[in-house]
């Protein structure tokens, strides 16, 4: 694994959360529903930056929240 692909990966998640960003979703959603989405989101944000390795960082890419789709 590159780091392009694992970007495609986390870019690929960041669609899938950015979901849960919608106003009408958003708004739906308990304040610790929302916390755990921003936790999530910033996780992903960071992952380049936390690790040299791109396969350091796929091995702790960060779990989303169970509930989400």
């Amino acid at each position: 694994m590159d780091w392009d692909e694992l970007r495609g990966l986390r870019d690929a998640e960041l669609k899938r959360v950015d979901v849960y960003q919608g106003v009408i979703l958003y708004n739906s959603l308990t304040t610790r529903r929302k916390n755990q989405v921003a936790k999530y989101r910033q996780a992903l944000l960071d992952l380049p930056q936390e690790y040299d390795d791109p396969q350091d960082a796929l091995e702790n890419f960060p779990k989303k929240p169970t509930w989400m789709k």
